[in-house]
């Protein structure tokens, strides 16, 4: 069901919009009590109306019922958001059903235990913390007069010794399951999120691909256990263009579909990361030049072969791209440089290359021929300015 309201009471301001995602902030809550809903429902189901059948009184019957529908209002009220409105209530009827159980069979059969839950459920909730305060104090002041008055006068059901004892274990035996299953429900919600949070501190938001920092961690990982690898800067040619003709949505869309054809041609223990607008680094661990030339060449096949299908028409991409290996600079960031330059070579050959070498005899002349090392290499023409002079490496 959508979520229409992020406030804790609902209150200023008109409702947000339909389906709109919860802030980071808010999530913990929105799980946790996810999660405490069925609880809920399994525990005056399964739990409490058995309970109340075996010691034969109709009454705490009918408040189980009407607590089952108040945890089904209650649920329907989180699930659209207003979980303050929804925590309110199970806790409300959570509290009603503590007290009942008290006057009717008074003090040492185990319903007090139930305190502690209550309280449990309150600190956890959505609430605002005066409300928690607040509240808390009247929870206490209340079951504290009920119990006096029941230690008072007769309690209003009278229970054998046999029954009062065993009503105080089978008491104590859900409480310990209702609280074990609350503190487990927590740690799950808090371990999903740390990973949640985790994934969203390491990876780009649009794309999915690693971000820079995590990427560059990376790098610098592999060269201080001095593990060969290769360095690739790609960036998408005349990117611009997606955006100013066609707008920044299209822009976004090509993007990732670049990140999809980009891990296409990829291995297994290969990293992407998204180094800074549409530019992107590779890193290829175990490769000489030569072998990140083969990945880099088909990388850009599979980029140029794939255009980006929008709903009324197909826009090819094409990348440049820089290679760097890790015995050819002292420092990641003389890597990282070298690689860029070459990057920067490939862009004013021409676009849509790999450069792997400093000169430009070793440039792909064409994006359907593969670059062979060393004297195989394919001829190239220098790149020239618009003032007819040549542009060195």
């Amino acid at each position: 069901m959508p979520l229409r309201l992020h406030r804790p009471w609902g209150e200023g301001g008109p409702p947000l919009p339909p389906r709109c995602p919860l802030p980071p902030e808010r999530r913990r809550y929105f799980d946790t009590f996810a999660h405490l809903y069925g609880m809920a429902l399994v525990a005056y189901a399964g739990l409490m109306m058995p309970l109340f059948l075996w010691l034969g009184h109709p009454w705490p019957v009918g408040i189980v019922l009407a607590s089952l529908m108040a945890t089904l209002i209650a649920r329907s009220l989180h699930l659209r958001g207003h979980m303050a409105w929804g925590a309110g209530l199970l806790w409300a009827v959570m509290v009603l059903l503590i007290c009942e159980a008290i006057r009717l069979y008074g003090a040492g059969v185990g319903f007090e235990f139930y305190v502690g839950l209550a309280l449990l459920v309150l600190h956890i909730s959505a609430l605002p913390k005066s409300c928690k305060i607040v509240l808390s104090c009247l929870l206490v002041g209340m079951v504290g007069v009920l119990l006096m008055s029941v230690h008072r006068d007769m309690p209003s059901a009278s229970l054998s010794p046999a029954m009062a004892t065993g009503l105080l274990w089978i008491n104590l035996a859900m409480m310990g399951m209702l609280f074990g299953g609350v503190l487990m429900g927590l740690e799950g919600v808090t371990e999903r999120l740390e990973r949640t949070y985790r994934r969203e501190a390491l990876h780009d938001m649009l794309t999915g691909a690693l971000n820079r920092r995590a990427i560059l961690s990376i790098a610098e990982r592999w060269r201080r256990a001095q593990c060969p690898f290769a360095l690739v800067l790609l960036d998408v040619d005349h990117f611009k263009r997606f955006n100013d003709l066609h707008g920044h949505a299209t822009g976004d869309a090509a993007l990732c579909h670049l990140v999809s054809c980009l891990q296409q041609g990829l291995r297994e223990g290969d990293m992407l990361g998204r180094y800074g607008g549409e530019e992107f680094m590779l890193l290829l661990p175990g490769m000489t030049r030569g072998a990140a030339m083969t990945v880099a060449e088909r990388i850009a096949a599979l980029v140029r072969e794939q255009p980006l299908a929008l709903p009324d028409k197909s826009l090819g991409m094409t990348v440049s791209q820089g290679i760097a290996a890790e015995d050819e600079a002292a420092t990641l960031g003389e890597m990282i440089e070298l690689a860029d330059r070459r990057l920067y070579a490939a862009k004013h050959a021409g676009r849509d290359r790999v450069m792997a070498w400093d000169a430009f005899e070793t440039l792909s002349p064409l994006p359907d021929q593969r670059i062979a090392e060393g004297a195989e290499a394919c001829a190239f023409s220098p790149p020239r300015r618009h003032d007819d002079s040549v542009i060195k490496a």
